[in-house]
């Protein structure tokens, strides 16, 4: 082979390389985004997507129906801070995450270390029966509830009568409605959260625990002054998720046995959302709703960490 064509040969080589090296460079930094991209679309078009209609939806007037929608602007929001109905399904939402909290922290945290302290095969079926109300379906459940409050003959009644204990309308009377329907739900917050804890506290270390019991402490003062501070981020952590979710939850048993009833003492914000925008067709109305509560919980969690950084750097 002549000088010449060695040359040009190596020519070639180099061309050829230098041509590989920028689509190497596009396929490295495409590929990382070819990963994501079926998480960001879902994201788009299942989360973010309807967040901007709902927020263009309640500046409009709309009836569900109707092809014409009129721009009202902020009379949605306005209506729904001057009537009283909305104000008061918030007041009554956080009376359910008052009457739930202990469900959802205390009861579950209880239990948990419970189980957690005798482990063996008793308590593993005994925690697959608390778990059984979160896989049953909940309108089932809520119409199971029915039959049980019914005033008229129902498995509650009954028993305080055979007790001499004076019948209730639970579901039918303002003072006692409420706190049924927060007992009803409870069960969830109980049976999802001993595993949450459960979780929590299989990642202790036990040999600090058999240390105090060596130095004579006994099981309460572990409990109380090991265990119980050792769970403080589960438990913050579980009380922000009953303020997430403790309205969203009692929103199907509100709906099957007493329709924000009677007198709207079981009503929440839910509810009013789908009885604005399903009962009276005002979609703008309940999409405003909507926005002020995703706001709502915005800053709740907002205010939340911000409490939670000053404490570390406190």
């Amino acid at each position: 082979m002549s000088t010449l064509e060695a040359g040009a040969s190596t020519l070639d080589a180099r061309g050829h390389a230098n041509r590989r090296v920028p689509a190497a460079a596009v396929r490295a930094r495409l590929t990382p985004w070819a990963y994501q991209a079926p998480v960001l679309i879902s994201l788009l078009v299942f989360v973010y997507g309807p967040l901007v209609f709902t927020a263009v939806l309640s500046l409009l007037d709309w009836d569900l129906v109707s092809p014409d929608k009129t721009f009202v602007g902020v009379d949605n929001y306005r209506r729904l801070v001057e009537e009283p109905e909305f104000p008061h399904a918030l007041a009554r939402t956080g009376l359910y995450v008052l009457a739930l909290l202990p469900f959802a922290t205390i009861v579950p945290m209880a239990l948990a270390i419970m189980l957690w302290k005798r482990p063996g095969r008793a308590s593993d079926n005994y925690r697959s029966l608390l778990f059984l109300p979160v896989v049953l379906a909940p309108v089932a459940t809520a119409l199971s509830w029915r039959f049980v409050l019914n005033p008229l003959g129902g498995v509650l009644n009954q028993v305080f009568g055979a007790v001499g204990l004076p019948e209730q309308d639970w579901l039918g009377d303002p003072d006692t409605a409420l706190w049924a329907i927060s007992l009803i739900t409870s069960s969830r917050f109980v049976a999802l959260n001993i595993l949450l804890y459960g979780a929590a506290l299989a990642a202790l270390d036990r040999r600090a625990f058999d240390a105090a019991r060596i130095d004579g402490a006994t099981e309460w003062e572990i409990t109380r002054h090991l265990v119980v501070p050792q769970l403080a981020g589960t438990t913050v952590l579980l009380s922000f998720l009953c303020v997430v979710f403790a309205g969203q939850w009692t929103f199907t048993n509100i709906a099957v046995l007493t329709q924000g009833g009677p007198d709207a003492s079981t009503d929440n914000v839910y509810y009013r959302l789908y009885t604005y925008a399903f009962t009276f067709f005002d979609a703008g109305t309940g999409a405003a709703a909507a926005v002020l509560i995703v706001l709502i919980l915005t800053a709740l969690f907002g205010l939340s960490t911000l409490l939670r950084r000053r404490r570390v750097v406190g």
